[in-house]
């Protein structure tokens, strides 16, 4: 069975167990939500960037953020694929 995706409120609810759980629970728990979190944080960055892309140019962004406007396009890229994918 696929695992439903984890969005951030639901992320941030399983950091905010964490501390309740016993050592090893907590150990466990916190591994397995390494990939979740790197998933949506990167998710969250990328819609950002896109946003940002929408008052201002591409450079101006990418000066902003200290990355190069190829790694925009990549960001903002990224973004549309996945909102086309959840849209499907």
């Amino acid at each position: 069975m696929e695992k439903k995706p984890m969005n951030t409120s639901e992320l941030a609810k399983m950091i905010g167990a964490l501390p309740k759980m016993s050592p090893v629970a907590r150990a466990r728990a916190a591994r397995g939500l390494i990939d979740d979190a790197k998933r949506i944080l990167s998710a969250v960055a990328d819609e950002a960037v896109e946003e940002a892309t929408r008052s201002l140019s591409y450079a101006k962004v990418a000066a902003e953020l200290g990355v190069s406007e190829a790694a925009v396009n990549k960001a903002v890229s990224r973004h549309r694929k996945l909102a086309r994918e959840t849209q499907a």
